[in-house]
């Protein structure tokens, strides 16, 4: 046997066994469905398979219905190596056309998908007289070539609105606008549109805001008052700021397919929140020491509470933000069903994680501490147009997926689209690796247009960088050696490979009492003793002993946290320890909230700029690193009682304006 003969040979041994090893396993998920239906039901299961199992739709039919289709027939279809496109063909084909398919198959005769549908069509039309086999095959060449007719005019028209429209989107004098030329195209497109679309068209206030429908309405608008020249002094698009395109002119795009071009999009990203901009409201549960809070601030949000169970975070919230309501007391004693009038457009929280931690035990919802199923209820009280719920990755362990599986489907029983997503604060210039999950909701009408935050891995920072100020404070000389040879650390994957520079902190710990011993090292390989928090940074004196390695101080916690270093902390060491160590960091929760905002108002951000606004600003020293705040000098709790009187005053107010 030459070379080329042995090579087949091997290759076809091989193909064969992959081939039987992916048949077993599709047969082995099929038999691990079924015992998932016998203990629920099948609505649940699929919900199940496709959140929790990550599942694709186009494959749960195939294995939920596999044992009602072809329970029995595993050996040959084993020894047949039947690939999924056949199994799926397979269950979905009629019972006398599976009959044949799996009497050919015990023969040796070799099936495809293809084979299964002409088999299907033939046992079909057998059933069928000559007449209405041909009048069936008529009327589907009838229907195949209408749809692509409908199709060419669809595309023709979508392309000469955009040409239309790109031509006129600079045009920023109403003499311009009103031109004859531009007035024929408009009144030509304008009856292609009814024609395709029809002529009844509500007005864009019949519809919600960003809906199809909405959009649709708007572009008819936007033709007719072309084809009569009174785009310019058309009312009902609201303020349009200077050098933004008209609303109208936007839906317009969006109709014909294609977006205005990229480089007027970021022509007119916006740098800074505007002036004049409505700010979107939220509502906020355990908001702990205000990271979030800081960043949905930035991103523009206007808090109409913040809710927080722990007396000393509550404290720190007045502390630094007077201004803002903050309620201390328990979520699941409160009903929010007073702030639906306010029309909220977003709640927002970091649920408690300890559930869900390696350091909580990871009790998922047999903890008590749980609060997951509490958010869906807020939601549902409160119905704003989003909401948004951070935790860490440990909510997608397998063991919590049913109850996540179940939340989810809570969550769209009451009318949201959800998503799950994960992002690293370090794509976001935070000198600390820690990933965290966010569950965002959306109502229908705004779902497609939340896009998650771009990343700024080109941002990345170290710890050396961020804490050498705060380590040097105190005259400890060698702060600037240690903060090189940390920006210089060398990075690895987990193979060992070379991947960057600069080392990272770690998640900023909150535990009593010594470090575990592997938390330790990974801290004491970046160049820290993670054990106790020193009230102050590094003296010459302590530095001078042997084997000295920095700890950190609360501030430079907050540091590493992307707390700013005026924001100050109530309690004692360890309560300000905890709120920090729980915080979620402000940037990472400003990206995620100017997202939202833009969803849910139809802003466009440079995020770049609104992310790093005071890109050169140095950090300001503080001496002492940190004094903790009695929660003595932070001001009184708000009564719930006194919250519910403001709401009603301020909702009476607003129905008077």
């Amino acid at each position: 046997m030459n070379s080329k003969a042995e090579a087949l040979a091997a290759a076809k041994k091989r193909i064969i066994e992959l081939q039987a090893q992916m048949t077993n396993r599709i047969l082995q998920m099929a038999v691990e469905v079924e015992k998932l239906l016998e203990v629920t039901t099948e609505r649940e299961a699929r919900e199940f398979l496709r959140v929790s199992c990550n599942l694709p739709t186009s494959e749960l039919s195939t294995y939920v219905r596999y044992r009602k289709t072809l329970k029995g027939s595993e050996n040959l279809l084993a020894r047949r190596r039947v690939s999924f496109p056949v199994l799926k063909a397979l269950v979905a084909a009629e019972p006398d056309a599976r009959e044949e398919i799996l009497e050919r198959m015990d023969i040796g005769a070799r099936i495809d998908a293809k084979e299964i549908s002409a088999i299907r069509k033939r046992l079909h039309e057998a059933k069928l007289t000559p007449m209405q086999v041909i009048a069936e095959r008529q009327g589907k060449l009838a229907a195949a070539v209408a749809r692509k007719a409908s199709d060419i005019v669809a595309a023709r028209f979508k392309a000469d609105l955009h040409s239309f429209v790109s031509s006129i989107v600079d045009i920023r004098e109403a003499v311009e606008i009103e031109a004859d030329d531009i007035r024929a195209t408009a009144s030509e497109l304008l009856e292609r549109f009814e024609s395709l679309f029809g002529t009844d068209q509500r007005s864009p206030d019949q519809h919600r805001p960003r809906s199809p429908a909405h959009e649709l309405a708007c572009a008819h608008l936007a033709l007719t008052h072309l084809a009569a020249g009174t785009l310019a002094v058309a009312v009902g698009a609201g303020e349009i700021a200077p050098g933004d395109i008209h609303p109208w002119l936007l839906s317009l795009f969006a109709l014909s397919g294609s977006a205005p071009r990229e480089s007027r999009t970021e022509a007119s990203a916006l740098r800074e929140l505007p002036s004049e901009h409505e700010r979107p409201t939220v509502v906020e549960l355990c908001a702990g020491a205000g990271g979030m809070a800081i960043g949905l601030e930035r991103a523009g949000f206007d808090h109409v509470a913040l809710i927080e169970f722990d007396r000393h975070a509550a404290a720190t919230l007045r502390r630094n933000r007077p201004d803002w309501t903050v309620i201390e007391d328990d979520i699941r004693k409160l009903d929010f069903r007073l702030y639906r009038q306010l029309e909220i457009d977003l709640v927002a929280g970091g649920l408690p994680c300890q559930p869900y931690s390696s350091d909580g035990y990871g009790l998922g919802k047999e903890d008590p501490r749980d609060l997951l199923l509490e958010g869906v209820r807020v939601v549902d009280q409160i119905r704003p147009r989003a909401f948004l719920f951070e935790n860490v990755d440990g909510l997608l362990h397998a063991r919590h997926a049913d109850h996540i599986a179940n939340v989810l489907r809570q969550f769209r029983r009451i009318g949201y689209q959800v998503e799950i997503h994960r992002a690293n604060a370090l794509d976001f210039g935070i000198a600390q690796d820690r990933s965290r999950i966010f569950i965002v909701g959306m109502k229908a009408d705004l779902a497609a247009a939340f896009r998650m935050p771009p990343t700024f891995p080109e941002r990345r920072s170290n710890i050396g960088d961020v804490l050498v100020d705060l380590m040097a404070v105190n005259g400890w000389t060698g702060a600037h050696d240690w903060a090189r040879e940390r920006r210089e650390q060398p990075i690895r994957d987990r193979s060992g490979d070379l991947i960057g520079h600069g080392a990272t902190a770690s998640t900023i710990v909150t535990r009593r009492g010594k470090p575990r011993r592997k938390e330790a090292a990974r801290w004491g390989g970046k160049g820290v003793d993670i054990a106790g928090l020193p009230d102050q940074a590094p003296t010459p004196d302590q530095a001078s002993k042997p084997g000295f390695v920095p700890a950190l101080t609360a501030r430079m916690r907050a540091r590493l946290q992307n707390f700013e270093d005026d924001w100050e902390f109530c309690g004692g060491k360890q309560a300000v320890a905890d709120q920090i160590g729980n915080a979620f960091p402000p940037r990472m929760a400003a990206a995620v909230g100017l997202a939202l905002h833009s969803a849910i108002k139809g802003v466009r951000w440079d995020m770049e700029a609104m992310l790093w606004p005071r890109a050169n600003r140095r950090h300001q020293i503080i001496s002492p690193p940190l004094s903790p705040v009695s929660d003595t000098s932070s001001g009184a709790v708000v009564p719930y009682a006194e919250i519910v009187s403001l709401l009603d005053h301020a909702t009476e107010r607003s129905f008077v304006n």
